[in-house]
């Protein structure tokens, strides 16, 4: 597939990552879709807040939406961003670091970053040669901006660090999760 590296995608992970080198985030890219529509996916109205929220970032070739909150992404599965469309997930948290690929509400193929050999899905293999250029498939390399690069082959949406600088369209979460 060609595209995206690791390197492209280091600034993100360092974004997300606090000052004693943890990793938390939760960073979808959807094809094709604005960033409102992102939003009105997940029933999300822009510019609330709460204790959860999400952030939609306009791309080149869609959006990239990224999640805070310590439920970020939990009990997602087939999320309404892939309708007609595909969407990628990276998400890692302290107990676990995830990549999923979903094309109109089905699941292709979803893997631990520590332990691709346990994917699951209708097409688990479809990114292998990727896998295996971003050191995803033995654990060996830096997994996170490996998984991003690969969410971004994966769609086909790019974002930038000027992009990520934008003003974005946030609102929040707490609906999801049914905590409030």
């Amino acid at each position: 597939m060609g595209g995206a590296t690791a390197a492209d995608y280091a600034w993100l992970r360092d974004r997300w990552t606090d000052g004693v080198g943890t990793t938390t985030l939760c960073i979808n890219f959807v094809a094709s879709l604005s960033p409102d529509e992102a939003l009105r996916r997940f029933g999300v109205t822009p510019d609330t807040s709460g204790e959860f929220t999400i952030a939609a970032y306009e791309a080149t070739g869609g959006t990239v939406l990224a999640e805070t909150g310590w439920a970020t992404g939990n009990g997602r599965q087939h999320d309404p961003l892939s309708a007609r469309t595909k969407a990628a997930t990276v998400q890692v948290d302290i107990k676990d670091a995830e990549f999923t690929f979903e094309v109109n509400n089905r699941l292709i193929t979803t893997f631990s970053l520590f332990s691709y050999r346990f994917r699951e899905g209708d097409d688990p293999d479809r990114f292998l040669d990727d896998v295996r250029a971003l050191d995803l498939f033995d654990a060996s390399g830096d997994l996170v901006p490996s998984a991003l690069a690969l969410a971004s082959r994966a769609t086909g949406v790019g974002l930038s660090r000027n992009q990520y600088a934008r003003p974005s369209l946030t609102g929040s979460t707490d609906h999801l999760y049914g905590f409030f």
